[in-house]
């Protein structure tokens, strides 16, 4: 029953998550509205094992490696983000590749000081999980880190480090992510709420599917050697969208009868011409004093 449980409260959380990134760009709002939901989540899983008892050991080693780690590594994650988002040098790129830099470093440094349990958390070890990952156990270990006072009814020695690895493991990503775009824009600094990584196409599949069509057809991408189906990929990645396959995509345009194939591209063509006549428009009270 707790897996079932889990794996619901799981994906809702990471889809809370999700939305949350995209739609609050503000850093200590983002940090409360993450920690909110992923509290909620814990105290949901805390309360049913008060209600339901673990009847085995395994059971408390399946939970405690795999099922809290998954839900407690976002209020690390996000916790960690909120620090470097908010002391990120501002508007200035070559010192926010230097402070990535820094922080890069102490990610790699927090694995290389754990490289024992972070070898056995990688390997899928489980010869000392009866130490780790059962309730009650004290385990007195350099190997171990400092952590805070924690729930002894909803805690082991080693769910903490477990879900600060998959926490690191994720915030590498951001940060080596945030390196690369600053390396190849030097001239454009990150600014927390802004950031071009973060979008997703939100409108129908099939205008999405013009856009890249009209790439191809024009030789816009890789001076014209770029393909339908690698320029579909590209789109789908960057708008975190599925477009599908291009051959049905030009069957669906050409099955049009009443609207234009290229109903999607003739609107933007419309709007921006409407954009810039409104603003050629002529206003006699254009200038004037109040």
């Amino acid at each position: 029953m707790i897996h079932e449980l889990s794996s619901q409260l799981l994906k809702r959380l990471e889809q809370d998550l999700e939305q949350t990134s995209f739609q609050v760009k503000e850093p200590l709002q983002k940090l409360i509205t993450a920690l909110k939901a992923i509290r909620q989540a814990l105290n949901k899983l805390r309360g049913f094992l008060k209600e339901h008892p673990f009847k085995a050991k395994d059971e408390q080693i399946s939970f405690f490696k795999y099922t809290k780690p998954a839900f407690y590594q976002w209020q690390i994650y996000y916790t960690e983000l909120y620090t470097i988002e908010t002391n990120l040098p501002f508007s200035d790129s070559e010192k926010q590749v230097a402070y990535l830099e820094q922080e890069l470093c102490y990610i790699e440094r927090f694995f290389l000081q754990y490289a024992f349990l972070y070898q056995y958390y990688k390997l899928g070890a489980d010869e000392l999980d009866s130490l780790y990952f059962v309730l009650g156990v004290e385990l007195q270990s350099l190997l171990l880190p400092n952590v805070p006072d924690l729930d002894p009814e909803f805690s082991t020695s080693c769910d903490y480090l477990f879900s600060k690895i998959k926490a690191f493991e994720s915030l590498k990503g951001w940060v080596t992510e945030r390196l690369l775009f600053l390396k190849k824009n030097p001239l454009i600094p990150y600014q927390p709420g802004s950031d071009p990584g973060e979008m997703t196409w939100t409108g129908d599949t099939i205008n999405l599917a013009e856009v890249g069509i009209g790439f191809f057809n024009t030789g816009q991408v890789n001076n014209g050697t770029a393909s339908l189906s690698e320029i579909f990929r590209w789109l789908e990645e960057k708008f975190q969208v599925s477009i599908g396959i291009p051959s049905k995509r030009i069957a669906e345009l050409r099955r049009r009868k009443r609207l234009s194939p290229t109903k999607y591209l003739d609107e933007m063509k419309e709007s921006i011409i409407h954009k810039l006549d409104k603003e050629d428009e002529y206003d006699p009270d254009k200038g004037k004093s109040r």
